[in-house]
């Protein structure tokens, strides 16, 4: 089991897993009980177990009651071709409690060379959607989803354009709070793990123009019930140099806000750490003009425990907002830091998805 270092008060976060496994926990998130209000930090070694299961949590799950219940799978991609580099993002999502836009996935490509960008959103019928149990088959009109945690095959078709690309995980899965299961927002559990490293080959097609790309994916894994009274939340996915892979989660609800990161070691090894709030170093604010929404594009993102602090800024362009069936929508967007972390400099690249109004 890996071992689990908790630091302040992200430790609540790994205390209210160990409350799911061995308090209510039945298999539900609607069955899980409420950690208490004055955690204690536990590690692995203290039995703590891993709430998700890769190999077989890549299928699909059996719906909890309440209406906002999903299932959620999709990968971020920096490839490059042609001397251009792209990010790709694939997703598919599924709420089968609710009667209208229940069955959803979207593809969008940018040119992070010249700043071309286009999204694809398909609504699909339920009787022509198929997301088995137990393993990862995704089939629905123009979307093909299949493999394992050894190797994925997935092609998409859209009026402007098509994938067609193999993933191989390298390195240890991430189980996001290092269990698998957090608290989103006030108290509702969320089951989330990642497949942070992916290596990716194969073939894009924009416009007519075929490109065989390679690069890198992150993959992420993700369901259980999502809070209503969520208002507005931020993910970064970051690669470090020395093989740690960062996951951070800014959240904010009607009764909580929580700022924090799950820290991967090439070892398999953890740290759950507090990031100060991400608005505080926010900036740069663009506003769509599909949907009127604002987004900041520019962060430093300070992380105390690990003597971090890095710039975060939107590449390529800032309009890539994925609009959603009820008007609005949210930017999945590729970004670049730069900055110490540790105490030393360090580059990368990496993916912002932000939802919500940011208003200051």
């Amino acid at each position: 089991m890996p071992a689990i270092r908790t630091k302040r008060r992200a430790a609540a976060l790994v205390t209210a897993a160990a409350v799911l496994a061995f308090g209510t926990f039945a298999g539900s998130a609607a069955q899980a009980a409420a950690p208490p209000a004055t955690p204690t930090a536990r590690s692995a070694t203290s039995g703590i177990p891993a709430l998700v299961d890769p190999a077989a949590d890549l299928g699909r799950h059996a719906p909890g009651p309440k209406p906002t219940w999903f299932d959620s799978i999709y990968f971020i991609s920096s490839v490059k071709a042609n001397g251009q580099e792209f990010g790709l993002q694939v997703h598919t999502r599924i709420l089968p409690s609710r009667a209208e836009a229940a069955y959803r996935w979207t593809f969008s490509v940018i040119n992070k060379t010249t700043g071309w960008y286009k999204d694809y959103d398909a609504m699909v019928k339920p009787e022509d959607y198929r997301w088995s149990e137990g393993k990862l088959d995704i089939k629905a009109p123009g979307l093909s989803w299949t493999g394992d945690t050894v190797r994925q095959s997935v092609q998409v078709e859209t009026p402007w354009g098509s994938l067609d690309v193999q993933l191989a995980p390298t390195g240890p899965a991430m189980n996001y709070a290092s269990t698998g299961v957090f608290h989103l927002a006030d108290g509702v559990p969320n089951y989330e793990f990642a497949l942070p490293e992916m290596q990716t080959s194969g073939t894009l097609v924009v416009d007519g123009k075929k490109h065989k790309v390679r690069g890198t994916s992150w993959l992420d894994r993700q369901w259980g019930e999502m809070p209503t009274s969520l208002t507005r939340w931020t993910w970064m996915n970051l690669s470090m140099p020395n093989g740690d892979k960062v996951a951070i989660w800014d959240t904010i609800g009607a009764e909580s806000k929580d700022s924090w990161a799950t820290v991967l070691h090439p070892d398999g090894s953890y740290d759950v750490v507090d990031v100060e709030p991400l608005a505080q170093g926010a900036s740069r604010q663009w506003t769509s003009p599909a949907t009127g929404q604002r987004y900041p594009t520019r962060w430093r993102i300070r992380i105390p425990a690990l003597h971090s602090e890095l710039d975060v800024r939107v590449t390529g362009n800032p309009d890539q907002e994925i609009q959603t069936p009820d008007g609005s929508g949210y930017l999945e967007a590729t970004a670049a830091f730069t900055g110490k972390y540790n105490g030393k400099k360090v580059r990368g690249e990496n993916y912002v998805e932000m939802t919500g109004e940011w208003t200051s």
